[in-house]
């Protein structure tokens, strides 16, 4: 395990997986702002608190809450699989400068890709870095499929 630690390629993984997690764990706190900011709740004990009226009020769904929450849900579906199959790729023993270039390029994309959701820039910004960011993963599963393939 040392060694695997003092491996170039997986202390890349590592860093960059870091990186997006920590981008991904970041859209709760977004996902709230957005909900206390908007006054738009999603559950009754979020408003238990208020009177009564009030808290039909409170009930509803707001866009942007909505554009948060699923700038949310595409991370979950893009970054789980990046960090699973870049694992698996780091073990693979790619050259540290086609591992970084992996690595580097999907990081970019998924932060571009939220700024691109959260800050409603115009397609195909959006719809450019989660492609390009899908294909990374692929590209990355396609070495660890050719790789190690063995039915």
């Amino acid at each position: 395990m040392a060694k695997l630690i003092e491996d170039g390629v997986f202390m890349a993984f590592a860093t960059y997986s870091a990186i997006v997690i920590l981008k991904m764990m970041l859209m709760s706190p977004m996902t709230a702002f957005f909900r206390l900011t908007r006054g738009a709740f999603a559950n009754e004990e979020d408003v238990a608190l208020k009177p009564v009226e009030e808290r039909k009020k409170l009930l509803i769904t707001h866009p942007d809450v909505e554009r948060v929450r699923r700038c949310h849900q595409n991370d979950l579906e893009n970054i789980v699989p990046f960090v699973l199959i870049g694992l698996l790729y780091a073990l693979t023993g790619p050259e540290l400068s086609a591992a970084l270039l992996h690595f580097r390029v999907f990081a970019g994309c998924r932060i571009f890709h939220t700024i691109a959701y959260i800050g409603v820039l115009p397609q195909p910004s959006r719809g450019l870095s989660w492609i390009v960011g899908m294909l990374v993963t692929f590209s990355m599963a396609y070495r660890v499929l050719s790789e190690v393939f063995i039915l």
